[in-house]
């Protein structure tokens, strides 16, 4: 798997205005291509809050992370959840932000300033 592969994903099968798909990407690339259900969950909340953290983690596990599984754009071990396409040069994880950013109305435009890791 490549950048290619993960740039025509979010092109043809993201569906616009959408936010947890993206953020998954978003939050795996930020952090060095890897993380587990509760991270992820973390930043969903961190700029949704409608919600508890625990809804979101059920989210992230039954939706987002399977939708990305079944394309191949992610894979599970143990607990953590492998972006495939992993290394991305800084161009890569910039043009690939970008994307996702655009593909959920820049909800996650501001995330440099709001992801923390543990």
């Amino acid at each position: 798997m490549h950048y290619q592969h993960l740039k025509n994903f979010i092109e043809t099968k993201v569906r616009k205005n959408d936010t947890f798909v993206p953020a998954t990407i978003l939050f795996l690339i930020r952090n060095n291509g890897k993380g587990d259900v509760k991270q992820i969950a973390k930043l969903l909340y961190i700029f949704d809050y409608k919600h508890s953290l625990e809804h979101y983690e059920t989210v992230v596990e039954k939706f987002s992370t399977k939708l990305l599984e079944s394309y191949h754009i992610i894979h599970k071990k143990e607990q953590t959840y492998i972006l495939n396409t992993w290394p991305l040069s800084e161009d890569e994880i910039d043009d690939i932000s970008l994307r996702c950013s655009k593909i959920s109305n820049g909800f996650f435009s501001n995330l440099s300033s709001k992801v923390t890791q543990d």
